[in-house]
């Protein structure tokens, strides 16, 4: 999978990725289907909470798969079980699903705003993108800073471990995906700044423990 492919969707269930993978190319939208479930299940259980297969899309195409998984849900909201939870929701929780609508699926969203719209609470076109766009800013905010990885981090580089500059390259290029697509990092400027130095850190004693083995070793010899 090319580096401009980003994930839409995670299933542990690999069928129902494959089926949406299908829909996706029947109506022109270019995806890839990834597998990153754990490779051995200790439990020999072959346990489905371990699955986690990857349905991955171009950033750009986001705002259409959504609007076709829309399309589709309308078809189910006809025959929709009568018995479905979210009948039983209270308005506050049927809004929450408006508002986090990245959170639930397309059938949820429209049952949710159906349902409060038969309750009075009318819910229109401008009101949904307000909450989007307030969602993604909330979502683009940069995660909870991550002090034990960034101490672990110095303490391991000043030692010269390799694990160190993993945890520096990861504090300093993490990004997470947003729910058009967009990738912004994970971490704030600060910690990003932290993990570029753990990384430099990291990176020079371990050439320094390398060169004090090679001298080690050429006195011996």
């Amino acid at each position: 999978m090319t580096t401009d492919f980003v994930t839409f969707q995670r299933f542990n269930d690999k069928a129902a990725a494959l089926a949406l993978a299908e829909t996706f190319r029947e109506n022109g939208i270019v995806c890839g289907l990834e597998d990153v479930s754990e490779n051995f299940d200790v439990s020999f259980a072959n346990n489905e909470i371990n699955k986690d297969f990857r349905i991955k899309l171009k950033p750009a195409d986001f705002e259409r798969a959504d609007n076709l998984l829309l399309q589709l849900a309308e078809k189910d909201l006809e025959n929709i079980d009568p018995g479905y939870y979210i009948f039983d929701f209270s308005d506050e929780e049927l809004k929450e699903i408006v508002e986090k609508q990245d959170e639930w699926s397309s059938l949820d969203f429209l049952l949710a705003k159906k349902i409060l719209k038969e309750r009075g609470i009318e819910v229109n076109v401008g009101q949904i993108q307000m909450l989007k766009e307030k969602r993604l800013e909330a979502l683009a905010e940069p995660e909870e800073s991550p002090k034990v990885l960034i101490v672990a981090g110095y303490i391991l580089a000043v030692v010269g471990g390799l694990i160190a500059i993993i945890i520096g390259a990861y504090l300093r290029t993490h990004k997470k995906t947003l729910p058009n697509g967009e990738r912004v990092f994970g971490y704030a400027a600060s910690d990003r700044a932290h993990g570029e130095r753990i990384l430099i850190i990291g990176i020079l004693a371990l050439i320094l423990s390398f060169a004090y083995q090679f001298s080690n070793m050429f006195r011996a010899s």
